[in-house]
């Protein structure tokens, strides 16, 4: 869950933040974002993924929720819940799920079990885990698995050890270890880690200095479209950020010249209120048309990858309203209606 900061700040507050902990020197992929891209990805070689959350327990439905799932209240630790997701999102061609860990930076999974959500999230995950394993095992189709780190609200975890602390128990737990390491989404021949750095990024003029040489490190950070700095006016970003969301046109980093990934999303929740400086209108579902202009630009541009956000958030913190929500899993007032258009979409990007 991605709690947006105002971006009601001066970009001198900005530049000052990105001094906190040091911004990695713009590089080839910087300045190759400045030339624009060589051409779009074919086809044939892009990927679908889709954010999955895992936070999901009795207490969240208790009227915090835009609707309910069609299936029911669940707790993400339900393996027959995971199963079924499984085949909803392999049937409709999803290559991966994102499992969202980046409010976890803080959470010692070698302390006691207390109860919290980071707990739960992590819990469910081994569960999610193992269930597909035991799926591959009897030849059922599932999703490969990334997972997604972040320092939110804690830049100096990135230099402090607990970034580091948290990718190696990634690596120790599921993508180094033998009953899982096949299971991960690979990404230029290594598993792909994404790590959240909160939006506004405190980082406006590069990347963080921070890498893992067992993974493809990815950075992100929440509507490119709004932090000028990270973004030329054509939508490239300029270091390679990836965007949570975007309102308006998406945004997308460069890889060696190639547009790498592109968030989609079903509807765009507002900036500030009506009458504020900088005020921005929700974007509705307009009964499928937001995310079928969102696929759209991404197939124009031709991405590595459209990384759709999301699967099963579910709370009205990010989703306020059922016309101004995001989910892609059936609904008990949307139904299915989505799930189809996900498929469809699909289908679109992989083969025009």
């Amino acid at each position: 869950m991605k709690n947006e900061t105002i971006f009601r700040l001066a970009a001198t507050l900005w530049f000052a933040a990105a001094s906190l902990v040091g911004c990695a020197a713009a590089d080839e992929k910087s300045s190759s974002a400045e030339s624009g891209p060589q051409g779009p990805v074919a086809p044939s070689e892009r990927e679908v993924g889709i954010a999955y959350g895992l936070w999901a327990d009795r207490d969240l439905w208790n009227g915090k929720t835009w609707d309910k799932p069609a299936q029911g209240e669940y707790d993400s630790r339900d393996r027959r819940v995971i199963r079924r997701h499984a085949e909803q999102l392999a049937e409709a061609g999803v290559d991966f799920i994102w499992l969202d860990w980046s409010n976890n930076v803080t959470y010692d999974p070698d302390e006691l079990w207390v109860g919290g959500k980071q707990d739960l999230i992590e819990d469910a995950t081994a569960i999610l885990f193992d269930e597909y394993r035991k799926m591959g095992k009897r030849g059922m189709a599932h999703p490969k698995i990334s997972i997604f780190i972040g320092v939110t609200g804690a830049p100096e975890a990135v230099s402090d050890g607990r970034l580091q602390k948290k990718a190696d128990q990634v690596w120790r737990m599921y993508a180094g270890h033998p009953l899982y390491k096949d299971m991960m989404q690979l990404y230029l021949g290594k598993p792909l880690l994404v790590v959240y750095v909160d939006t506004p990024s405190p980082w406006q003029q590069g990347l963080p200095q921070w890498d893992d040489d067992r993974f493809t490190v990815r950075w992100m950070t929440g509507f490119v479209t709004e932090q000028p700095p990270l973004r030329t006016p054509e939508g490239v970003s300029r270091y390679g950020y990836w965007s949570w969301e975007d309102r308006g046109e998406q945004t997308y980093p460069l890889h060696e010249g190639r547009p790498e990934t592109m968030v989609v999303c079903a509807a765009t929740r507002p900036q500030g209120e009506p009458g504020d400086e900088g005020y921005i209108p929700a974007q509705g579902r307009r009964d499928g048309e937001t995310f079928r202009e969102q696929f759209a630009r991404a197939r124009k541009i031709g991405t590595r990858f459209a990384m759709v956000v999301s699967w099963n958030e579910w709370t009205t913190a990010e989703q306020p309203s059922l016309e101004v929500s995001k989910d892609i899993e059936p609904s008990q007032q949307l139904g299915d209606a989505y799930l189809k258009l996900l498929a469809e979409e699909i289908r679109l990007f992989k083969t025009e």
